[in-house]
């Protein structure tokens, strides 16, 4: 599979925007209730799939700055990689309204709050227990929520009620034009 050149850059694109914004937002990027602003950036991909390897490239790049390091490194990019696989099929599966939008937008909260909780666990060496878990889980899904359903959710649907020339122009970022 060859990648164009411009699809590449797509790419190399969102992943500097999601690394920006995530780094220049480090205090409260990295806490145990994360705000990563950045994660709205997921429901791209329900507009188009190029924007999974972006969002996936960008959170790993980010990432190696975390202090949780390597575990954050693979966790949290494991974590992305999930709900953005979720997101793709949420979009094949359900079409590309509303209503699908909503669901795909609730995989980056539910992912995230089951595995960032290991990250801080297993960084921590406090071992993973139910009564730490929890807690964690609770926090990371507050905050995902907040980012992802409340923030990237609205901002998406106005886009598309409001601006659906832009919709239309990032589903087809990457589609061949007739010759």
């Amino acid at each position: 599979m060859q990648i164009e050149t411009k699809t590449m850059t797509y790419i190399a694109v969102v992943a500097a925007l999601y690394a920006a914004i995530t780094i220049s937002t480090v205090f409260m990027a990295y806490s145990p209730m994360q705000f990563r602003i950045a994660e709205a950036l997921n429901l791209l991909a329900f507009f188009n799939p190029i924007f999974a390897p972006a969002v996936i490239l960008g959170v790993f790049i980010t990432n190696l700055f975390s202090p949780y390091g390597i575990v954050d490194v693979i966790f949290g990019t494991g974590a992305s990689a999930i709900a953005l696989a979720l997101i793709l099929l949420t979009r094949k599966m359900l079409g590309g309204g509303a209503v699908s939008l909503l669901v795909a937008a609730i995989w980056p909260v539910a992912v995230n709050a089951l595995m960032i909780p290991l990250v801080f666990m297993i960084y921590g060496g406090e071992g993973v227990t139910l009564e730490a878990f929890l807690p964690f889980a609770g926090s990371i899904a507050f905050g995902q929520f907040v980012v992802v359903m409340v923030f990237g959710y609205t901002f998406f649907r106005i886009l598309m009620a409001k601006n659906p020339k832009f919709i239309e122009i990032i589903t087809n970022l990457n589609k061949r034009e007739p010759r």
